[in-house]
This record gives structure tokens, C-alpha cells and sequence, in this order.
């Protein structure tokens, strides 16, 4: 008979890699079933460099899987993906008849396939987490056999299984769970930029043609911008010469506290971006990458945009003049702001990670 104590060090693997969006969700699920299960948690991930450079930051094992994206390649290549497949399904079911988990968890991306394939047919508890607004095709497959399906948005196209899914959330770092310690500074107004971890061209290039535009506010204007290391130096003399206050960084582990400072965010829309400003109650001009796979930054910008919490423009329609226009109402219009910010925080969901590991209990409590 299963007892409470049955799931301490239970095992549970989580199938995340190929980008950062897939696997810093992960990570978060991870540190939760470990904080509250005292579960023992392992990734198995994609050989791509920035995914285990990402896994070594933290005291997860991982072990690589052999397979290859199916998307985003040339015909030959996914040929080459294709053919490695049942390689990948043999070595993901030599994985876990060794490690023998109680459940395995698929984040989505092409090396979930076959871990989640691999685990349906040994008979282990299968449930999986869609970060974005439409189910990617990994999700989309196993969604017809997992025996839960966890959603970042409450409405996710392509959901093979509405019945057994629950709106959750996605996943977040522990910090922006935090509440804020004091309240933000009603002056000077902030504005955050930031790309992502590589940052993004033509949204620092369009802030910089924005500069001249707002020189009637910049003595209550102060801008936080996170570059990516090509276009440090050349944003930072731009400011510079503008005589506009400004922190300019390549990158920088203060997100959390930029956001909380930030009264605007000009952002691309990937899903883990859009769960922190949502947890935080903060507003994004949200310019969606336009290359993004099913164009799931668009979709998941438009979600938030409909519902009234954020702005969304759209890459190619993106100037320097509808950037400051968009901040210039924004300041003139405090009550505009503040009812952005009501729509946005009612849309987080900063406890996903324990909502997820709270209802995956029973499966960690079986003998």
C-alpha cells in the first residue's frame, strides 16, 4: 500500500533541451519536485552545447539523447532526423528501464518524442507541459496517450486532450514567485528593453531611432537595456550621445529586479517571458520573433494582447516613431497603464511549478 512516505526520493525524469524556453521551465519543475517531494530529478536533454552549458548552472544529472529536430531543418536533414528515430526510442527505453522512474515528464521539443514514447510503452505516468499558445508537434502526439497535459495558456490550439488538461501556468524561476519587497518608484518613468539571451537587432536598432522622438520626457525617462554582447557598445554611445539616463548591459542575471523597477517592457514574446511579466503584473510591447516554429511567439503575444494586459507589434511593423509613441501615451496616461497592469497580473500564474508537482503527488505515491 502507497504510503506519504513512499515518494520521498522517488525518481522522476524530465525530457527538456534544444532551447532555453523548453528547459528553464523544466529546471523550475525540477527544483519544485525536489523542494516538495524530496523527489530525485534528472534531465534528459539534446547534445547542443547552450543546453548543457544551461544544466551545468544547477546539481541536476542529465544524460544526452542522440536525436535531432525535425523542424527548422533542410530536407536532407530532416531525413537524417527521421532515420535516427527508432535509435533515439531504443536509447531513450535503455534509459529508463535503468533508471526506473515513477514518472517522466516531456517539456516538448523533438527530444521528448522518444522519451515520452519510450515511457508510454513501459507503462510509466506520463504528463507533459506546453509552454505556448498552440501545442508544438512533440506535445501534440504524446498528448493523445500522456496521462496529463499542463498549459501555460488556458486555451492552447492543437490540444489533442482538453479533458485531461489543466491550465497551470508555466513554470517561472522561484525568484519572480517572490512578492516584491516595496512598491516601485512612481519616478523616473522605466522602460526595459531586452531581446533575450542573445538580444535582438532590430529591436535595439528601432529603440535607438526612438531616442530623438522622446527628448521632450527624458528628464523623467530612465531606459534598463540588455543588448546581447554585438550591440553593446554601440547602444551605450548612443545613449550616450542622446544624453539619456540608461543602464546598458549585454546580459545580466537581475531580470527579476529590472522588471520590478520597470513601469514598460519592450520584449520579444517567448512564453517563459511573458509568465515573468504576467507573475509581476508588468506591461510588455511585445514583438514576437518572427521566425519562431508555428509562429508561437505571435500566437502567444496575441493572447495577451486580446485580453487587454499587453501591446503587441508586430517585427515588421516595428519603428522608432510607433516605439515612442507607444511610450509616450503610456506616460501621459497613467490610468491606461495601471489598467494594463490589473489585466496582466490577473493572467500570472506564478505558483505553476507547485500546481504542476502538487497534482503529480499521486503518481510519485504509488508503490
Amino acid at each position: 500500500m502507497a504510503t506519504e512516505q513512499s515518494n520521498h526520493n522517488a525518481r522522476v525524469i524530465i525530457a527538456a533541451g534544444g532551447t532555453g524556453g523548453h528547459l528553464y521551465p523544466g529546471i523550475a519543475l525540477a527544483e519544485e519536485f525536489r523542494r516538495t517531494h524530496q523527489a530525485r530529478v534528472s534531465f534528459i536533454t539534446t547534445p547542443r552545447q547552450v543546453t548543457l552549458d544551461i544544466l551545468g548552472q544547477y546539481d541536476f544529472p542529465w544524460q544526452v539523447l542522440k536525436t535531432r529536430p525535425l523542424k527548422g531543418t533542410g530536407v536532407g536533414q530532416r531525413l537524417l532526423s527521421l532515420c535516427r528515430l527508432p535509435f533515439s526510442y531504443w536509447q531513450a527505453r535503455g534509459v529508463l528501464r535503468r533508471e526506473r522512474p515513477r514518472l517522466v515528464v516531456s517539456m516538448g521539443g523533438y527530444v521528448a518524442g522518444p522519451v515520452g514514447l519510450a515511457a508510454h510503452r513501459l507503462g510509466i505516468p506520463l504528463v507533459l507541459h506546453e509552454q505556448n499558445a498552440i501545442l508544438g508537434t512533440t506535445n501534440r502526439l504524446l498528448g493523445r496517450v500522456a496521462d496529463q497535459l499542463f498549459l501555460s495558456f488556458p486555451e492552447s490550439a492543437g490540444n489533442p486532450a482538453p479533458h485531461r488538461s489543466v491550465w497551470s501556468g508555466n513554470p517561472i524561476r522561484p525568484e519572480f514567485c517572490q512578492p516584491l519587497n516595496q512598491a516601485r518608484a512612481a519616478s523616473p518613468f522605466t522602460l526595459l528593453v531586452m531581446g533575450g539571451s542573445q538580444g535582438a537587432h532590430h529591436l535595439n536598432m528601432q529603440m535607438l531611432e526612438a531616442l530623438p522622438l522622446l527628448a521632450a520626457h527624458k528628464e523623467n525617462l530612465h531606459i534598463i537595456h540588455l543588448t546581447g554582447s554585438a550591440d553593446e557598445s554601440v547602444v551605450r554611445e548612443a545613449y550616450r550621445q542622446a544624453r539619456v539616463s540608461a543602464e546598458v548591459m549585454a546580459f545580466s542575471p537581475e531580470v527579476r529586479n529590472f522588471m520590478h523597477r520597470a513601469h514598460l517592457v519592450l520584449c520579444r514574446a517567448g512564453a517563459s517571458t511573458l509568465a515573468e511579466l504576467t507573475a509581476l503584473g508588468r506591461v510588455g510591447i511585445l514583438v514576437p520573433y518572427p521566425y519562431a516554429v508555428n509562429q508561437h511567439q505571435e500566437k502567444n503575444a496575441r493572447y495577451l494582447s486580446s485580453a487587454g494586459a499587453a501591446l503587441l507589434v508586430l517585427n515588421e511593423e516595428l519603428t522608432g516613431q510607433k516605439i515612442a509613441e507607444m511610450i509616450e501615451k503610456l506616460i501621459s496616461c497613467p490610468e491606461e497603464l495601471q489598467h494594463l497592469e490589473e489585466r496582466s497580473c490577473s493572467l500570472g500564474r506564478p505558483q505553476a511549478a507547485a500546481l504542476i508537482a502538487s497534482k503529480c503527488k499521486e503518481y510519485l505515491c504509488r508503490s
